[in-house]
This record gives C-alpha cells, structure tokens and sequence, in this order.
C-alpha cells in the first residue's frame, strides 16, 4: 500500500506540472495561469515592501529584480515538481534503494526508463520556460517601444495631444492615433495576462505605461464629451478597450478601487473650463453644454484613471512610490 500511494501521487504531482506547463505556455481563453500570478506575487510583493524602505535609488534597484525573479520561481517549481515526482514514482515502482541514507537507482529497465522519461521532461520544461521568456521579452518590448514613441512626439496632456493631432483641422490624424492606441491597449491587456510577471516589469523610460494610458485616454474621453457626433470612430474603441484593460490589471494586481463619481487624479491643475476652450480652439464643435460635457467626461473618467493611478502606487511605477521620506 504505500508502495501504490507513492506511485499515484508521483503521477499526481506529475499531472499537475505537466497541466502547469501547458497552460502557462498556451494560456486559453486570456485567463492568467496560476502558476504565473502565485510566482510573481511570490516575488513582487516582498520587493515591494522591501524598495519602500531602502532609500534612494536602491528601491527601484530593487523592483528591477522583481519580474525576473519571478520567472525563476515559476521554473525552479516546474522542475521541483519534476524531481518530486519521479522520485515518488521511482519509490512506488520500488526501482530505488536506500544505500548509506541515499536512494540509488537499480539496475535494470524500469529504472532507465524512468530515467529517461525524467531527462526528457526536464528538456522539455526548459525549452517551455525559454519559449515563454522569448514572448514575455517580446510583449515587454511592444509595450515600451510605443510609450517611448509617445513621449518623444507627444505632448504630456490630453489638451496637448488633441492640439497636435487636430492642426490641420481634420480628423484623420486624430482617427489614426487613436486605432494605433486602442490596438496597443488591447495587446498589453492579453500579453498581461498571458505573462502576469510584465505587470511587474519596469518601464524602460521615465514615462510609466499606465501614466501614458491615461494621457492616450483623457484626449478621447474630451472629444466624446465635447463632440460625440463628431468623433472620430476609434474614439469609443480607444476607451472601452482602456478602461477594460486597466480594471481587468488592476484586479490582477490585487487592487480594489473604490466607487468614486469623479475622477481628478493627475488632473487637479486642468480646470475643465480650460480643456473646453483648448479643444473649441482646436476646431472641434461644441455639441453639450458645459455641466452635460463634463459629467460625460468624468462618466469615462472614473472607468480608467482611478484603476491606472492605484495601480502605478502597486507596482511603484512612480519615482515617489520607491523614495523613503
């Protein structure tokens, strides 16, 4: 009997790092694989306690470490799961034996296949982990490439995108930059969940993603509250698709955001009185009356901007969030 208990939990703990493997490799159905999330909270969360009390640049120093490390848990638990295993299996087979306080593999056939079996595993698992840090490396560089871009040619506010985009008076531009975002934000909702470790990766530059997400945002939620007719069409896509990525991450991260009916994070200093005759200056009609046009805008505000500020203090993606006062 204790033979045939080893033996099925030895195919158990086998079953369950091949299911692992599998479904973090594949990832269905945009649902973030358990073995993924418990490895990267395993690691990020103690960094981020730690970076809160290590002063100066030692904090970020540390969060660097953070999503890598993490990968490193996720395959140092495949392969434990490997080696418990077998072992079990190789007990319950009694093709082991105890010699001098070590088990010794015995001669014969059903050892070597084990042993082959467990050779063949361990290379497969490997080259599943190398696979997924190729995309994991690869979604980390879409997502960065675009918000450099960003911050070389866009100005930092929603006023000032919807100035740029709209000097010529047409919307085409305008139209443009908002399907290129509304793509971009779409990708990094999948590839967030697919790999959960790149909620934890750093930016590569000094603009955080979620503080570009919601510049990208802002600018269509202006132009849906001031002209909806006139909107170009990407604009409804732009926010649905935001507001839906960032509440979906937040949760990921762990994050509750309260229930608020305004929303004036990183916005205290833009009067909307201000925003409104920019965006009449741009050229854009003006189709609500002042109170309709910012209760619109704060209806679409209040989906995305609490979700992106809460969860940049999760990840301290904020040079203040990692500096000891």
């Amino acid at each position: 009997m204790p033979q045939v208990t080893a033996a099925v939990t030895g195919v158990f703990v086998l079953g369950v790092v091949a299911l692992s493997v599998l479904r973090t490799l594949f990832c269905p159905r945009g649902v973030p694989a358990r073995a993924a999330v418990w490895a990267a909270w395993a690691v990020a969360r103690p960094a981020a306690v730690l970076a809160r009390r290590v002063p100066g640049d030692g904090g970020r120093r540390v969060m660097d470490f953070a999503a890598p490390l993490g990968l490193c848990l996720m395959v140092l638990g495949w392969l434990g799961g490997l080696a418990l295993g077998f072992v079990l299996l190789a007990l319950g087979a009694a093709v082991v034996e105890a010699r001098r306080s070590r088990l010794v593999l015995r001669s014969g056939w059903p050892g070597s296949l084990l042993a082959v079996a467990l050779v063949v595993s361990t290379v497969l698992v490997l080259a599943a982990f190398v696979v997924y840090v190729v995309w994991h490396v690869a979604a980390h560089e879409r997502r960065e490439r675009l918000v450099t871009r960003f911050a070389a040619h866009t100005p930092d506010d929603a006023e000032g995108v919807l100035t740029c985009c709209l000097r010529d008076g047409s919307r085409t531009e305008l139209d443009a930059r908002f399907a290129e975002w509304a793509g971009w934000m779409s990708d990094v909702h999948r590839s967030h969940l697919c790999h959960p470790g790149l909620l934890y990766h750093r930016p590569n530059g000094a603009l955080a993603w979620t503080t570009a997400a919601v510049v990208m945002m802002d600018a269509a939620a202006l132009v849906d509250a001031v002209a909806p007719g006139w909107a170009p069409p990407h604009t409804r896509v732009l926010l649905d698709s935001g507001a839906a990525c960032l509440q979906r991450l937040a949760a990921l991260a762990g994050v509750a955001v309260p229930r608020t009916r305004i929303s004036l994070q990183g916005r205290e200093e833009h009067a909307f009185s201000d925003s409104l005759r920019v965006v009449v200056g741009c050229g854009m009609p003006v189709e609500r009356e002042f109170d309709a046009a910012w209760a619109a805008f704060q209806d679409n505000r209040v989906r995305y901007a609490p979700h992106s500020v809460m969860l940049s203090n999760r990840l301290l993606l904020r040079p203040e969030d990692v500096v000891r006062r």
